[in-house]
């Protein structure tokens, strides 16, 4: 018990800091009315009872009549996907109104092993944003179908999970592995439960039903960021599962859910995130507060869009001092114009004002990686004859083929479409495939982490690829070096390029390289800010979808290509997988 802040509660000891004149949206019972909110260091001390907008203080700031919401919380994301270093995303972020995210270190996990999971952590402290770090769980991802640059083994997980700054165990996204008790992954959830009160376990189970789900809840993940439909999203609330919305740049999930739930009231085991955000959608759109105000906007009541953000956010981390503006919660405080815009005037984190007039005024510090993290694409020179497709059988004409099938509606979930191509010199000819789904591209998948020379080649039908070729280090989960195209001598440079540039996002066309954004910390993360990155991300962007590959999320067609944890047709750097089974399939179905 701290003693001077309940001297200052009580009135004998001054109230460092009152925002005053403000209308309070109270998370507990749903009430919005006039009141104002007294700080005592880093925590708020007394809040006035409706209609008292006034508070005696060694500092008064005025609150102009402004909403004043709890900080908003991201319950699950990773930093490395917006292209930026931990105090580059705060920057982002904090001007949004979002003050405490539950950050997954999984990708640069999946590169760097322990010391990227590390360096997240250290460069987390002393920022304004509260960054709430969680051991990665699946490094590699899918470990009997994928190899990643390091192997988290139970021992490794239980690790990790005793340092400082560490607060659970990220999303499991082996469901097979959970439901079907493999030996890795019990001991991994065993690991967290030794690990004691205070460390929450994250869920990841796409389509996950009836009898499974049951399993996957039993082994313990308590939460889900996947339901893609409202009736997936329904079934998991009323198993007692903690829904995360999510509403990213890749997966926008909160118009179906919303259609279900939105007159049910308010819903305890709701909640939002963001999961996956690129740096344009944060600087144009906003961050949890671009998701509350579409919440609103697709019929969520406004009190209980924010509740979800806030109270429900804070609940699923089994946090008691965060997401409500009350007596003992930490002062994280965001004053808005309206609810419906969600517009974030002034930021409050710890009771430091940190957005003043929606500009940032504190700096956060940047913690610089080591050199050897600007050091990972271990390739040797690609040619033209690593993207061969070859037929062993002599005197084969033609062969069945499995190809991964894109569907643009749904956006992510992929199947295996079977055709027949013809076989010429023993060597296959995709190009003489002609479909609905336009030519078939190729698809290569390179270990670039220097512990094997795995690499892997397929097709896609339905990626849109019309010319030239793109490469990306940028490859879900294991973030092998990946080139997809049509033109084996586009494609050759495109993977050349990011070998020597050591990763990021290339476009090639007619033997020349088009656009370039390169990533060099761990072939993920850019060193520049948002302000400088998101004008090279959405040149990139539309000269992809001008030259190379039309249509929506050209970024997305590429890195989710290799993500063996999403249902159902994957390549990775071992070959072809079907997800659901985690097992590998063969190219070739047969020959004649």
């Amino acid at each position: 018990m701290n003693s001077k802040l309940v001297a200052s509660a009580r009135g004998d000891l001054p109230i460092d800091v009152a925002i005053e004149n403000i209308r309070l949206v109270n998370v507990f019972s749903g009430e919005i009315y006039p009141a104002a909110i007294g700080i005592t260091g880093d925590t708020i001390v007394h809040v006035t009872a409706p209609g008292v907008t006034t508070l005696e203080a060694k500092e008064r700031i005025d609150g102009k009549g402004l909403f004043a919401v709890p900080g908003l919380i991201d319950t699950h994301l990773h930093i490395e996907v917006s292209m930026m270093t931990p105090a580059q995303y705060a920057e982002a972020v904090l001007v949004h109104g979002t003050t405490t995210v539950v950050t997954d270190p999984h990708e640069i996990a999946n590169v760097l092993g322990e010391r990227g999971v590390r360096y997240m952590v250290d460069a987390a402290k002393g920022l304004d944003l509260r960054m709430l770090n969680v051991v990665p769980s699946c490094v590699p991802a899918a470990p009997n179908v994928e190899t990643s640059g390091a192997d988290f083994t139970p021992e490794a997980v239980e690790k990790m999970l005793a340092w400082e700054g560490i607060h659970g165990l990220a999303e499991v996204m082996n469901y097979h592995g959970v439901i079907h008790q493999d030996p890795r992954m019990v001991g991994i959830l065993e690991a967290n439960e030794r690990a004691g009160a205070g460390k929450i376990v994250q869920g990841h189970a796409p389509r996950v039903s009836g009898r499974d789900l049951s399993a996957y809840m039993v082994a313990g993940p308590n939460s889900d960021h996947e339901s893609r439909t409202g009736d997936e999203a329904l079934e998991k609330i009323r198993a007692g599962m903690i829904v995360e919305i999510r509403e990213g740049s890749f997966s926008m999930n909160l118009a179906d859910c919303a259609k279900e739930i939105k007159d049910m009231g308010y819903l305890p085991n709701v909640c939002f995130c963001s999961d996956d955000l690129l740096p344009n959608d944060i600087l144009e759109k906003g961050h949890m507060n671009h998701i509350v105000r579409k919440a609103m906007q697709e019929g969520i009541e406004p009190v209980n869009a924010i509740r979800y953000a806030t109270l429900n956010a804070a609940q699923r981390m089994e946090r008691k001092d965060l997401g409500a503006i009350a007596a003992g919660r930490l002062a994280d405080i965001v004053l808005i114009e309206q609810l419906e815009t969600m517009k974030a005037v002034d930021v409050f984190a710890s009771g430091q004002r940190v957005v003043q007039e929606g500009k940032l005024i504190r700096q956060q510090p940047n913690l610089e990686p080591p050199a050897d993290f600007l050091e990972t694409v271990k390739l040797p020179e690609i040619t033209e004859d690593d993207l061969v497709l070859r037929i062993e059988e002599a005197g084969a004409s033609e062969a069945r083929i499995r190809v991964i099938e894109y569907d643009a509606a749904p956006g992510i979930p992929t199947d295996f479409l079977e055709v027949t191509l013809p076989v010429e010199n023993g060597l296959l000819r995709p190009e003489a495939y002609e479909g609905e789904k336009g030519p078939l591209c190729r698809v290569a998948v390179f270990h670039r982490h220097g512990l094997n020379s795995n690499r892997s080649l397929g097709l896609l039908a339905g990626y849109g690829i019309l010319e030239g070729a793109v490469a990306t280090t940028v490859a879900h989960d294991s973030h092998n070096l990946a080139v997809l195209g049509v033109d084996t001598k586009d494609m050759v440079i495109a993977a050349n390029t990011l070998r020597a540039s050591q990763g990021g996002f290339v476009a090639v066309k007619n033997g020349k390289v088009i656009a370039h954004l390169p990533l060099p910390l761990a072939g993920l993360m850019s060193l520049e800010t948002a302000d400088t990155l998101v004008p090279k991300l959405k040149e990139l962007v539309s000269v992809l979808q001008q030259e190379i590959m039309p249509g929506k999320n050209p970024i997305h067609r590429m890195i989710a290509v290799t993500l063996p944890v999403i249902p159902r047709a994957k390549i990775t750097d071992i070959g072809l997988v079907e997800v659901e089974s985690q097992t590998l399939l063969p190219l070739v179905i047969e020959t004649r």
